[in-house]
Parts: C-alpha cells; structure tokens; sequence
C-alpha cells in the first residue's frame, strides 16, 4: 500500500539539503546502516544495546560526515555536517553536544551554522571547548550543525569523535569519522617554514586581540625543529596486528606433502605497558572534577600511557625506571605549586636515565589480553620515532622538560590488547584522539616557554584536551568487565 508522503520530514531534509548546498556541498550524506526513519515512522525504534523498542523515552540519534571523506593534503577545506534527530516519544532535555577539534585541523572562522543560521565564534568556542547547549529537543525535531576546518600540515588522519548528552536521553550513534590524509607528507620544520602560515593559524588576515594563552605559530628554529619532528613521530601509525592463518580443513584425497620452509617472524620494536582499574578510578576523579585540570595533570596521565617493557615484561633498555624518575618530577612541580614556589623549568627536567642505545627489534608475537583489573597496551616504534630517539640521545647534555614530554609521547600507548573487537577499536580511536591533542598542546607549550621560562606556564587549561581524556577514560571504563 503506498503511504501518503511526510511533508514535514521532506520540508527538513529540503532545509538540509539548502544549507549543504549553500556551503558548497552537492551530494547528500549516506544513510548508514543503523539509522532510524523519522519519528512519525510506524516501526518502534530499538534499543542499541538491549535490543529492547524504545516507545516512551527520549532517543538522539548523532549521525557526522566529513566532505571531502578523505584523501585530503594541507590546504583542503573539510566540511562537517552533524545531524542530532530526536527519536523518542519524550522531549531530550538539557542537550549539549561537543565536537573536540582534531589536532591537524584548524577551525575557519566564521563558518558554524546552527540550523540554517550563522552562528558567532563564542559557540564555536563552547562547541570545541566544554561543550554548547542546545536545550530541550522536542521529539521528532532535528538540530544541524555545520562548519568547516583547514587542513594542516601533518601525516596524520584527522579523527573527529562527537560527544552528545542530554539529562534524560539516550545516545545513538555518533561513532568517530577519520579522514585520511593522501600519501605521505612530512611535517618537518622545513616544510613548516614552506607552508602557508592560514593552514595552520586559524585566525583572520585583520587585526584582532589575540587572548595571552593563544600565542600564534611561528617558524621553528634548528633547536625546536627536534620538538616538532619528535611529536610527528611519536603519532606514526601501529602496524596492524599480525593474525595467525587458518587451519586447513581434513584432506579427504591423497595429496603429495610439499615440504615448505616457515616464513620468519616478524621484527619490530614493540613495547608494551599496563593501566590497572585504580590508576584509571584516579585519573576519572581528576579529569571529571569540580576543577578543571591543568597541563600538568595531562602531563602525569601521559606518563602513566607510557609502554615501558617487552613482550615478557623486561625492562633491556632501563626504560621503566626513567619514567618512574619523570613520574616523582612531575608530582614535586604539583607539590612545589601548593608551597608557592614558582621556579625555573629547568630544575624540573631529571635526566635521561633510559638506555636508546639498547633498543632493538624483537620477533613480534601474540601478548596476552586485558583482564578484569588492567588494560594491556602496546606501542610499536617506527623508523621516524626510532630516529628522533636516537638524537635524544646523542644529545643528552641538551635534555630539557620539553624533550621529557616528548619521548613520554612518543613512548604512549597506541592500542588496546582486547579480544572485544568494538571495544577495542574504540580505545584505540580515542588513544589516538589524545595523542593528536596531546602535540597540538605540546607544540603550544613550547612556544609559551620562549617567554615564561616557569612551571607556571604547566598550570594552564586546554578544554579540548580534556575532552579528549574523558573521551579516553569512558572508554576504558565501559570496557572493564564488571
């Protein structure tokens, strides 16, 4: 039987598709696979975890696209269009909805839209920061959001993870979009100097008051070309996991046994560390407090992401001690802080106490999983961040705290050793999220330290690094067995 047409949805996807067309956009989003009809639908919707028809609470579906998806170098403009529909029966109150800005992009100004209608910079603030309100959303009714974002140089996919909630609904989709990047290109200084200064600046060509915590890029000198190469290298990506082949089936006929030599295991530098369920009850207390946490405290969390041993748990390149050295540093500048005393950085470095010379490649295989009360992580070292520690290490007499953050980076984990496939693939998303804000903050410090040479500067606040912790400890807690 034909059904009469739904005017008011078609009216919506009409509005839609005008400002998608306003902002260049020609060809519409595809609808995945999970996504509900409308509300006026006659099929119940479904609960995505119990499977149970959802007919009196309220229900936001979060769908985001990207356009271009993908293949995209410095210099391309990035769409994204994120679509929160009320499917409940009941009104979703108190929505909020936050969108960290990935570390290889920089926001255009002037280009969020809310439904239809240009909306100022103090959203776009709230919407990468903490958070923007919408309020109540009325069940069948649709919120959009748009805006566009300049790719920077950088070899990294852009990965972009939305964060909607709301005090009586629940959340549906709204999984991460990574764009990729096409091919290989280097971040290195010199090619930094090369670029054009709007791709990774996100400020306009007119005179506007610059705020004292956001302090412009500049060209990096030799001395600082080490900080940016290091923090490139120590987000290269993690080989993908080697799968043992599959058993062959019973042979019903005789067939000639064909003698084959066994392939060789495969070699790389592998470490590997561990997050117990305390250290993570820790790190949820500071990071979803009444205070907003500090770089320092990012600082303390990215050392405990650190992998430190091999497969068996030896520590050859006396690694595990260096970081546990680092961890007391970083806790004495906490401590110092509380006894009013502000001094130099540079008293606060310790020394380089690992051995790079001692690294070595190691035949890789299969580690155990993550138990009830502990993550197991990994991180496999690639040339570029191989290299980039073997000139730390050249240059010990030049150890700073900056190359102490750096090598801690390079060192954080890069994935999850968990047989839940969904759930790992989502800490290994938002493992790399952080990663990505993690050098955004690390390159940004660096520059506040050209002028305040004082743990001061540790004690600022950076609201999209802190979404992407949260991001990173809900995660893991959702994935911990009860």
């Amino acid at each position: 039987m034909n059904r009469e047409p739904d005017f008011e949805s078609s009216a919506d996807m009409r509005l839609l598709e005008l400002q998608r067309t306003s902002l260049g956009l020609t060809a519409p989003p595809e609808r995945v696979g999970w996504e509900t009809r409308y509300a006026g639908d006659s099929a119940p919707l479904i609960d995505m975890v119990t499977e149970a028809p959802v007919t009196k609470s309220a229900v936001l579906a979060v769908t985001l696209t990207a356009t271009p998806p993908g293949e995209v170098i410095p210099g391309t403009v990035v769409t994204y269009a994120l679509s929160i529909v009320s499917e409940g029966a009941a009104h979703a109150a108190g929505a909020v909805v936050a969108v960290p800005l990935p570390g290889g992009a920089a926001y255009r100004l002037g280009s969020l839209q809310i439904d239809g209608r240009a909306a100022d910079d103090g959203a776009a603030d709230q919407l990468f920061g903490n958070g923007l309100e919408l309020g109540t959303v009325a069940a069948g009714s649709r919120a959009t959001l748009l805006w566009k974002v300049g790719v920077r140089m950088g070899t990294k996919p852009l990965v972009t993870i939305p964060q909607v909630r709301a005090a009586n609904a629940g959340i549906i989709g709204g999984g991460p979009v990574i764009v990729e990047r096409k091919g290989s290109v280097s971040a290195f200084a010199g090619e930094l100097a090369a670029a054009d200064r709007a791709l990774y600046e996100p400020r306009p060509l007119i005179p506007v008051e610059i705020p004292a915590d956001e302090l412009p890029i500049y060209e990096l000198d030799a001395e600082e070309a080490i900080v940016e190469e290091a923090a490139q290298a120590a987000l290269s990506d993690a080989a993908a996991p080697t799968k043992p082949v599959a058993e062959a089936g019973p042979i019903t006929e005789p067939e000639p046994v064909i003698e084959t030599e066994p392939e060789p295991a495969r070699e790389a530098v592998v470490f590997y560390g561990a997050l117990d369920r305390p250290t993570l009850a820790f790190f949820e207390r500071v990071f979803n407090g009444s205070k907003a946490p500090t770089i320092l405290q990012h600082c303390i969390f990215g050392n405990a992401l650190a992998c430190s041993v091999d497969a068996d748990g030896n520590d050859p390149i006396e690694m595990k001690a260096h970081l546990a050295a680092q961890s007391q540093i970083l806790h004495r500048v906490s401590l110092h802080e509380k006894l009013g005393k502000k001094e130099p950085i540079t008293e606060y470095a310790g020394r380089l106490l690992a051995n790079m010379g001692a690294i070595a490649p190691a035949a890789v295989r299969a580690g155990g999983f993550s138990g009830a009360d502990r993550f197991l992580f990994a991180n496999e070292l690639h040339e570029p961040a191989l290299a980039v520690l073997r000139k730390i290490a050249e240059e010990r007499e030049r150890w700073d705290f900056v190359k102490a953050r750096q090598l801690t980076l390079a060192l954080q984990a890069q994935r999850v050793l968990l047989d839940d496939d969904a759930r790992a693939a989502a800490i290994d998303n938002a493992l790399r999220a952080y990663a990505q804000h993690s050098m955004t903050v690390l390159q940004k410090l660096f520059v506040r330290l050209r002028i305040d040479r004082t743990t001061g500067v540790l004690f600022q606040t950076d609201a999209a690094l802190d979404g992407a912790a949260r991001a990173l400890l809900a995660a893991c807690a959702f994935a911990l067995p009860n």
